[in-house]
């Protein structure tokens, strides 16, 4: 064993010296052999950074090829099968005006027919191909059936043919979804109108969830003039029963066509083409109805980028009437002259400056309650005591034909003359107060006289007003005061829609003003329209159901009645009685194109748009 070890010991002690370290340890130092050293074990660094290197790249690859594999599986590939019989509920919504429409639909393309339930079956159409088609609606109190001929079945979606996928996946209504896109860009006919379609589907089953539109104007600023939702909440594929489209028209007795039965606004043409309007397919049938707006109303345009933002606008108003009177209100919308104007500039035409009324404004006296027995209804017109309705234009003059102020925002009405032809803004100060002051000379005279809002656009610059950019109604009436009266229309002349020259004469003047009255609360309002006259009053005049008002009893709670909240002039003229309730019957300056022949009636409960906020009347000597 000792003789093993040894020679174990002896051949690992040779291994050793064979080891250049043991060679080196034996050998004398050269001068080189520092830098053999060096070299060696620098060269040996070296290897060790490229191999780590090569490590890197691979480590990345591999990563590149497992990102862009599961990029693939973010990427649709198969369009979704948008079927031809089915049932589904739908949810339309335009977010800039608040506007929420449920929808439920059953459509049967082999059959050829369709049924469209608006507000959970409040109104309903049923479209048939080749056979009658049908609108139940409410009417007033009931539900009535109208009967019409074939028409083309509503397409709730769009045609796939031009979207194109998208990568990666987002989140829509909550459910993690693929993405398809369609962009309209520069065409000859909307050079500066711009579009996005976006059509989302259920990541995984491949099932619609939403439908979105946004267009805008690159002219204009770029700022969206169009945008509407349709969201897909339930959709089942199949045949649809048919009893499904005729079990409720057998129930009712259907007479023609509701068009010329009743007043129930539509579209140009019918309320529920506009599904097919959403649609980018649409868009020829879009533009067929915008060419007869303007036909009808005088529409002119300088460039065909202005054509496309306005019939932008006058779309977007289209949807929101329709949905609006598909609601079953009691009151009912259309399309009117204003059709293509954006809600701003509407505020800005039409508004004005909110007026704290306090002791400075210089009443008289604040009427009182004398308790006098009133009739249920009550209205002026018929006697004699309110002029024909007339138009302001777009001049900042309602003070002159009410008592309120107009103060207008100059700025956006120069940038809206510029941009359109048409105008038309002046009447709104000047409206209310003539209004009133004719009232008072009847009741004094049993006369009717038109007075000149043109006289005091053009006179009472010295009181603080400012003709088309704004006044105030005390500073008319303190005018009037000073100048022993207003000339009427006979005399100095109608009105122009912009300031002139003054040219009053004195010897010419009626109605002599001692001082007026201020009026506040419902019952006061009653009994002032009956006992006094016609009332300049202040209302709220910025919703849009108000702007397309067309008929029946308006009581939309988003008009408001808050001091702070009137910013349009008017006269009441009476009241009348609906189903129990009072509505004040009141006379606009938007001429007859507007609401019914010029007036809306306007709910007393709640005090809606603020009519019994601050009511007044001149007083004459």
């Amino acid at each position: 064993a000792s003789k093993h070890d040894e020679k174990s010991n002896a051949e690992q002690h040779e291994r050793l010296l064979d080891e250049p370290t043991y060679h080196d340890m034996d050998t004398p130092v050269s001068a080189d052999a520092g830098f053999v050293t060096r070299k060696v074990k620098r060269n040996g660094a070296w290897c060790s950074f490229v191999w780590l290197g090569l490590i890197a790249v691979g480590v990345v690859a591999i990563v590149a090829i497992l990102k862009v594999s599961k990029q693939g599986d973010e990427f649709p590939t198969v369009k979704p099968w948008l079927p031809s019989q089915y049932e589904a509920s739908i949810t339309f919504r335009m977010p800039y005006m608040n506007l929420v429409e449920p929808v439920f639909v059953h459509t049967d393309e082999v059959l050829g027919a369709q049924k469209l339930s608006f507000y959970g079956g409040t109104q309903e159409y049923i479209l048939n191909v080749t056979g009658p088609s049908y609108q139940i609606i409410p009417v007033i109190d009931s539900i009535k059936c109208f009967t019409d001929g074939p028409s083309s079945l509503q397409h709730i979606f769009p045609r796939l043919t031009a979207f194109e996928p998208m990568h990666g996946k987002t989140v829509v209504n909550s459910i993690e979804c693929f993405t398809w896109k369609y962009d309209v860009a520069s065409t000859p006919d909307n050079s500066s109108y711009i579009g996005t379609y976006k059509l989302y589907v259920n990541a995984v089953t491949n099932a619609l969830v939403q439908f979105h539109f946004v267009g805008h104007n690159v002219v204009l600023g770029g700022s969206h003039t169009d945008e509407y939702i349709i969201d897909y909440n339930y959709i089942r594929e199949g045949p649809v029963a048919p009893q499904t489209f005729h079990y409720r028209v057998d129930t009712l007795n259907c007479t023609g066509s509701s068009d010329e039965t009743i007043n129930v606004p539509t579209s140009l043409s019918s309320p529920w083409l506009d599904l097919h309007m959403r649609m980018p397919e649409g868009h020829d049938a879009r533009m067929e109805a915008f060419d007869q707006f303007a036909l009808q109303h005088g529409k002119s345009f300088d460039s065909s980028s202005e054509t496309m933002h306005r019939a932008s606008v006058f779309h977007a108003n289209m949807q929101y009437i329709n949905s609006m009177n598909r609601k079953g209100l009691s009151y009912s919308l259309a399309m009117n002259h204003l059709g293509d104007r954006t809600h701003d500039e509407m505020k800005a035409m039409f508004g004005r400056k909110s007026l704290k009324r306090a002791a400075d404004n210089e009443a008289g006296g604040v009427y009182e309650l004398k308790h006098v027995a009133l009739p249920d209804e009550w209205d002026w017109r018929p006697q004699g005591g309110v002029t024909p309705v007339k138009d302001q234009g777009n001049c900042g003059s309602c003070w002159t034909f009410g008592y309120v102020i107009c103060d207008m925002v100059h700025s956006m009405l120069t940038k809206v003359k510029k941009k359109r032809k048409s105008t038309g803004m002046i009447f709104l100060f000047v409206n209310s107060t003539t209004g009133a002051l004719e009232g008072q000379w009847y009741r004094k005279t049993n006369h009717t006289v038109s007075f000149s809002q043109q006289n005091l656009l053009d006179c009472s610059w010295d009181e603080g007003n400012n003709a088309c950019n704004g006044g105030l109604d005390y500073q008319a009436y303190r005018w009037i005061i000073k100048h022993g009266g207003l000339e009427p229309e006979a005399t100095y002349g109608s009105y122009k829609n912009l300031p002139g020259f003054c040219h009053f004469n004195a010897s010419n003047a009626l109605a002599r003003v001692t001082s007026f009255v201020n009026i506040s609360g419902v019952d006061e309002l009653n009994e002032a329209l009956v006992t006094v006259g016609p009332l300049s009053v202040s209302i709220d005049a910025t919703p849009p159901s108000f702007y397309f008002y067309a008929g029946g009893y308006y009581n939309d709670l988003n008009c408001k009645s808050g001091i702070d909240d009137l910013d349009h002039s008017v006269v009441a003229v009476g009241y009348t009685k609906h189903l129990g309730k009072t509505y004040t019957l009141v006379k606009n300056s938007w001429s007859t194109h507007w609401g019914d022949n010029g007036y809306i009636k306007i709910a007393q409960e709640d005090n809606i748009c603020g009519v019994a906020t601050s009511p007044t009347y001149p007083v004459l000597a």
